[in-house]
């Protein structure tokens, strides 16, 4: 009996023995299944971490890691090339070393700063980053809060672009820019100046003109004066039925038109001055129209006057203003062909010493390369017999000796207005 029981004690502890084995087979398997999972674990962390490392390596921006104290904890090469320091020069020293400004008060790595945001970050912030050299790097910078595990902040972490080289650009589209607007300038003054020189020959050709004018309306006066005597001598010594009293009308009357013309040179070369007193240009113009409106010219043609009700007075010659403007006039008749509308308004210019006159036909219109010689004495595209070309030469000079100026625009088919500036009576006149 006794030797049963010995056995049966033996059977147990050999099973428990083999429980134990087992286990710590299943313990072993376990530590080395363990010791593999660590193995890749740390192979992979290493590969993470030599990834990591890469990236920073190969970031062109500069980034930069402070802690909530404002001390560097990291950064990558691109940040040691751009601020020319060495890696342990910086790491856990105060970031205020690396900014042009450290005393600005909206320091970006600063952690109260960023936790006035929502999102605890800030973008394309631009800051002044300041090298080992002490050059000073504009850079554009981005940035947010790190936190730890309870949401407490432990830092700020910072992306910056250099700015240099845009800025460099921006710079040179500057400098670009401001020559094209100089260049502009420079040929608008060399245009003006053109112009000017332009006014100035035609200034002195005129003048010219003028004098040879003179000259000769004084050399042709005397003999038409006489063809006109002894023309009007032969006539009242014809009888109404001869037929050669016909002729003899033809000679006076063209006697009679060169002598109208050598008057116009004459008026011309004089250029008086004017006898100036106050006038008012509204009554000038309903003078000159109540003058044509019944010859036969402008029996077909409308006219529209659109006066201003309060237009100020100017100082000039009344006779002269009339004959200016009747040269405009008939001119606006004659290019509508004798039927059409003829529209004349007065108006002030708002800001401006001057009042204005504007005259528009719907006529035939003035081709472009014509209107620069309007105002040339004995320009004219008339017919031959139809005109002197000297009308709108006097109105010129008329309207410059009363300190205005003058101005056409017009369109073949369409028509053409005349712009005549005066200046207003002021106190000073």
């Amino acid at each position: 009996m006794q030797k049963n029981v010995s056995l049966s004690e033996e059977q147990l502890q050999e099973s428990m023995w083999i429980e134990i084995i087992k286990r710590m087979e299943t313990i072993y398997a376990e530590l080395a299944n363990n010791q593999t999972e660590i193995e890749r674990k740390n192979r992979e962390l290493v590969q993470a971490k030599e990834f990591t490392e890469n990236i920073l390596k190969s970031m062109v921006d500069a980034l930069i890691v402070v802690d909530f104290e404002e001390k560097i904890q990291m950064v990558n090469q691109a940040t040691l090339d751009f601020l020319e320091y060495e890696k342990e020069e910086i790491i856990r020293k105060p970031v205020k070393i690396i900014l042009a400004s450290p005393k600005e008060k909206r320091r970006p790595f600063s952690g109260s700063y960023l936790t006035r945001f929502e999102e605890s970050s800030i973008r394309d912030f631009e800051i002044a980053f300041r090298s080992k050299s002490g050059e000073k790097i504009p850079m554009t910078l981005s940035s947010s809060v790190m936190r730890n595990s309870e949401g407490e902040i432990i830092g700020v972490i910072g992306v910056a672009k250099d700015l240099r080289e845009t800025k460099w650009l921006l710079a040179e589209a500057a400098t670009a820019e401001a020559e094209r607007a100089k260049a502009k300038e420079l040929e608008k003054a060399y245009k003006e100046l053109q112009d000017l020189q332009s006014q100035l020959i035609h200034s002195e050709r005129l003048a010219s003109i003028g004098q040879l004018a003179a000259g000769v309306a004084h050399e042709i006066n005397n003999p038409l004066g006489g063809i006109l005597v002894y023309s009007h001598l032969l006539r009242e010594d014809l009888s109404a039925d001869d037929s050669k009293r016909a002729n003899v009308e033809t000679i006076i009357n063209e006697a009679s038109r060169c002598k109208d013309i050598v008057k116009r040179l004459l008026d011309f070369a004089r250029q008086p001055e004017p006898k100036v007193e106050p006038i008012s240009i509204n009554v000038v113009l309903e003078e000159i129209l109540s003058l044509v409106k019944d010859q036969a010219l402008f029996h077909n043609i409308k006219i529209v006057t659109k006066s201003h009700p309060a237009l100020p007075h100017i100082m000039g010659d009344r006779s002269q203003l009339q004959q200016a403007f009747m040269n405009i006039i008939l001119n606006a008749a004659e290019a509508m062909d004798g039927q059409g509308n003829l529209t004349i308004a007065s108006d002030v210019l708002q800001d401006s010493p001057f009042l204005e006159v504007a005259i528009t036909d719907n006529g035939c219109g003035i081709p472009p390369q014509n209107i620069k010689r309007l105002f040339e004495p004995f320009f004219t595209t008339k017919k031959a017999g139809h005109g002197t070309g000297l009308g709108l030469a006097i109105t010129a000079g008329i309207i410059e000796r009363h300190n205005g100026s003058i101005e056409v625009e017009s369109k073949i088919g369409e028509g053409t207005t005349f712009t005549i500036r005066l200046p207003v009576e002021t106190k000073e006149n």
